[in-house]
């Protein structure tokens, strides 16, 4: 009887550990998801919310600049020759300001920045001289390009009473933080706001330093985690104006700094970026491995800014077309107060070959130039991210414009950057790895103990049920049954009698069958 109830209760057990099992199987991933999903909800006064308001990484700027080598030749109408310089590196400073939460489960919020440059880590000092296109005299050129004979003889005559030329020679401090230009001071009178560049100085990151980039409203994922940090309104706007579709126009995706969790490869990412305005999506690339923990690349598809003849759903973008500008190289000059500006990938990577063929100087590399993501999947934190673009400049062809009349019609690059975070802080990898590696090598260890015992409990109780149940001669497992000169006896339950050894040889006569009554 305890024998029978000993062997229930394994079965029981067994059974019970199979169930376990398949509902580790089915459930694991859920309920550790729901957690982490809690955690990573944005409110006041949680971890969460403190690595969001000031970030614990450090980005990096780094600038690469194209200096012209032959700019008499090239306005004499041979090929520009470009040196690339850089990179000149600058450490950032994020944090959050005028963070406010609602009831409808966003939060707003504006990223201030800072820069500070990074002598060890550059080429040389912000002192160091480039020379470069003239970028406010080709918007100029450009804004009049298809003004009246008159208004272009005007502005030749502007300029040249101005000395203006197509090139100047700046140090880097003054390209990046900005210089005077008589240009600018003179459109702030004659030109209307929507056209004009809205400083008096020209640099590329002018007042950039301690400034924002607009109003974000965005999901903190309380209600629904799949909306989490994407983004509801830019500025209080749900879209923009610069294009030819509101599809083009919807502003949606991220800002880059984290995406919904759950990432699988056939997911496809959004990243909002003011400075292009428009949304870029990113496709899955390949596998990472990033400070221990595995990852997936992400980034823009290759098609991107293919031509409309390519990809007909980019003629949203051909604002001021046709003919419109594609081939790997993207016009934004609509939401950048119709100056010139043109944006690619570094060295026209991803181009077409005709913008390389025009000049001198571009090699591209999708080691060094191709902008990517590395997204841990089931957080969906980015754990390495290189932001990469490239400035042209569309130079025009406009003989009435005496400075300006030897120019060849091209696209001419002036700089490229990259934005990013190739380092995270120690606790923020533990947490990352506590939340990506933990979970996965927990529900493998909890399965294969729960199936490992669980069956061969199961399958221990099965075989002694039958074993005993049918008589079966199994040794160990029917101990009714043993083996014997290759025959099955069954064990009597008498008590064994002991061995008395037979006398062989003489016979004592002193000794009888009943020694009790022998003499002594």
């Amino acid at each position: 009887m305890h024998r029978s109830c000993c062997l229930v209760f394994l079965g029981v057990v067994g059974v019970l550990l199979i169930v376990f099992g398949v509902f580790i199987t089915v459930m694991f991933d859920p309920m550790v998801n729901a957690f982490i999903f809690k955690e990573l909800v944005i409110q006041n006064n949680t971890d969460v919310y403190k690595n969001w308001k000031d970030p614990p990484i450090v980005p990096h700027l780094k600038i690469y600049f194209f200096n012209v080598t032959n700019k008499e030749e090239f306005l004499e109408g041979s090929k520009p020759v470009l040196q690339e310089v850089g990179p000149y590196c600058y450490r950032e400073h994020w944090r959050k300001v005028n963070i406010s939460f609602y009831d409808n489960g966003t939060v707003s919020y504006e990223t201030q920045k800072f820069y500070f440059f990074e002598r060890s880590a550059s080429v040389g000092s912000e002192d160091d001289l480039i020379t470069t296109l003239n970028i406010p005299m080709m918007t100029a050129v450009s804004q009049w390009r298809f003004a009246a004979r008159l208004a272009k003889l005007a502005l030749s005559s502007m300029l040249e009473v101005l000395r203006t030329k197509p090139f100047v020679t700046k140090t880097v401090g003054q390209l990046m933080w900005g210089y005077d230009d008589p240009l600018l001071k003179i459109a702030k009178d004659i030109i209307p706001p929507d056209k004009r560049l809205p400083h008096e100085q020209f640099g590329f990151f002018i007042e950039k330093n301690g400034s924002t980039d607009g109003l974000l409203n965005v999901y903190t994922g309380r209600d629904d985690m799949t909306k989490y940090m994407t983004i509801n309104t830019f500025d209080y706007k749900w879209e923009l104006h610069y294009w030819k579709t509101d599809e083009c126009n919807k502003i949606h995706g991220t800002d880059g700094s984290s995406f919904p969790p759950g990432v699988r490869k056939d997911s496809v990412l959004y990243m909002f970026n003011e400075n292009l305005c428009r949304a870029i999506p990113l496709t899955y690339w390949h596998d990472v491995m990033d400070f221990g923990l595995e990852g997936m690349r992400f980034s823009p598809p290759p098609d991107i800014f293919a031509n409309v003849s390519v990809k007909p759903e980019n003629d949203c973008y051909c604002a001021g077309g046709p003919p419109c500008i594609g081939g790997g190289v993207f016009n934004i000059s609509s939401c950048k107060f119709g100056s010139p500006t043109l944006v690619s990938w570094p060295h026209f990577y991803q181009g077409d070959a005709k913008y390389r063929d025009a000049l001198i100087g571009m090699n591209p590399d999708p080691e060094k130039h191709a902008m990517y993501i590395d997204i841990a999947p089931r957080t969906g934190t980015p754990l390495r991210a290189q932001a990469r673009l490239q400035i042209n400049i569309a130079v025009p062809h406009v003989p009435e414009v005496y400075p300006a009349a030897k120019l060849r019609e091209m696209i001419f690059p002036v700089m490229w950057f990259e934005d990013g975070v190739t380092e995270l802080p120690g606790d923020l990898l533990d947490l990352l790895r506590l939340g990506e590696n933990t979970p996965p090598v927990a529900k493998m260890s909890m399965l294969l103990a729960a199936f490992t015992i669980g069956f061969t409990t199961v399958l221990f109780v099965v075989v002694i049920f039958f074993a005993t149940h049918y008589n079966l001669p199994v040794p160990y497992f029917n101990p009714n049954y043993t083996h014997k000169d290759g025959k099955t006896t069954k064990i009597s339950n008498a008590q064994p009698q002991p061995h008395r050894p037979e006398l062989s040889g003489h016979v004592n006569t002193m000794v009888s069958n009943n020694p009790e009554n022998d003499d002594a």
